[in-house]
């Protein structure tokens, strides 16, 4: 009885068949109780109505050829017996059996291995003074007889009744059962194929199966999110491992280089050693803008999915504000709206979009140049400068990671852009590259899904 069928099957027999005995219990009493009543009222009627009879039998003496009530009581199986003292003066029916002295009443006795039932009344005569009884006595293997083929038919219509439930309820628990078998089975198929995007039937069974069924949807919903973040996070260790051996490998080479060359030859001049000093003090600075590029990326990549809604006037003007803070001689000019500019988004990534692409202006523009940044009220945030500008052909590549349109002579770590467009695919905006009002580069970007609410992608 390990399956839910049977269990049901079983529980619900257990259960039938504890109503059956106590019904069958209530039935079978009650029928005793209601023939013993209509046999003890036969009794008392035939006393009642040999009463006169009985007083013409002390009185007068009954004819001898009158065998009228002795027709009437044999036919019952019953006897009338007239007693006045110890004398028996009728004695009508069947043979009454031979049993102790009775009060008046109604007495159950047995006599020769069979059970009787007897009413015992004395005449109303004063004359008589309570000296002559009549009793009435009728066996009772009739009804014993009735009554024991009642409680065989009961067990029997039990029985029956029980076969038919179980048989019943077996079929009722295929029926009910099947859509939870079909949930089962495409769940099993789910677990075998590790295939997280399906989905089980949310409207098949009944109200109960479809509930569990939805439960179960939210589920593999959430476990498809979770192994997809989980795959992100991984996807994004490996990247950054692959990268970092990559990209590390030359600056530290040449700082290795660098301090070979200072611990070898420690006569150098002075200039020179000042010189080759703050070149490796350069690459270590590369290296760590590399590290913090690659783990800035590695982290958007892993990103969580829970956005929330962000005002974009705080995060671009608080980037203006540390960009500023790094570059004092260029001058940055910010155009914002003077009301919340409403997005939902992750706000370290948003932040990290809008420094890098003032950060990238800073840099690329022209020495103690201009950089223009605008945030319009319908959340497109545009970043200008005067620098050489993107060359058409090259605007697709630039937002690759370590990609250099001037050949990598500009400091920074290549990784920049490929946070902007990392950040943008992320937030459901897209990003242009065009020329700009101040001859340089214009990276335009519309967060017209994220103002409405848009997904991570």
């Amino acid at each position: 009885m390990r399956s839910l069928r049977g269990r049901l099957t079983l529980g619900i027999l257990i259960v039938l068949t504890a109503v059956l005995v106590v019904a069958g219990l209530l039935v079978s009493r009650l029928v005793a109780q209601s023939e013993r009543a209509a046999l003890d009222d036969r009794l008392e009627r035939t006393a009642e109505l040999s009463r006169g009879t009985a007083r013409a039998a002390v009185q007068e003496e009954v004819p001898g050829d009158d065998r009228r009530l002795d027709d009437v009581l044999s036919a019952t199986g019953s006897s009338l017996r007239l007693l006045f003292g110890s004398s028996v003066l009728l004695d009508a029916g069947i043979p009454p059996p031979a049993h102790a002295r009775l009060t008046p009443g109604l007495h159950t006795f047995r006599a020769g291995g069979k059970s009787y039932r007897a009413y015992v009344t004395t005449l109303s005569d004063k004359e008589l003074g309570g000296l002559a009884r009549i009793e009435a006595v009728t066996p009772l293997a009739g009804l014993q007889r009735r009554q024991h083929r009642l409680d065989r038919q009961l067990l029997g219509l039990g029985l029956v009744t029980l076969l038919v439930a179980g048989a019943g309820v077996w079929l009722a628990a295929e029926l009910l059962l099947r859509p939870l078998r079909r949930l089962r089975a495409v769940a099993s198929s789910i677990a075998g194929d590790q295939d997280l995007s399906r989905r089980v039937p949310p409207d098949d069974g009944p109200a109960e199966l479809r509930s569990l069924a939805a439960s179960f949807n939210a589920m593999l919903a959430r476990l498809g999110r979770s192994a997809q973040d989980r795959e992100r996070a991984l996807e994004a260790t490996r990247r950054f491992a692959a990268d970092a051996g990559h990209e590390l490998r030359t600056p530290l080479t040449s700082v290795q280089a660098t301090l070979s060359t200072l611990r070898r030859h420690p006569e150098l001049p002075e200039p020179r050693r000042e010189a080759m000093l703050g070149d490796a003090l350069d690459e270590q600075r590369r290296l760590v803008e590399l590290l913090d590029g690659l783990q800035a990326l590695a982290r958007g990549e892993a990103a969580p999915a829970e956005h929330v809604t962000v005002d974009l006037v705080e995060v671009v003007d608080a980037a203006v504000g540390a960009v500023a803070a790094r570059h004092p001689p260029v001058a940055l000019v910010a155009d914002l709206p003077g009301t919340p500019v409403l997005v939902g988004g992750w706000e370290p990534g948003l932040r990290l979009l809008a420094e890098n692409l003032v950060e990238n202006a800073a840099r690329h523009g022209r020495a103690a140049g201009r950089v223009q940044v605008t945030l319009t009220p319908e959340a497109v945030l545009r970043v200008e400068d005067d620098g050489p500008g993107v060359p058409p052909d090259e605007r697709d590549r630039v937002f690759e990671p370590f990609a250099r349109v001037d050949g990598g002579d500009a400091p920074g770590s290549g990784l920049g852009l490929a946070l902007v467009a990392q950040q943008a695919r992320h937030h459901g905006a897209t990003v242009t590259v065009g020329d700009a009002a101040l001859g340089g580069a214009s990276f335009q970007v519309d967060f017209g899904a994220a103002r409405a609410g848009g997904t991570r992608a």
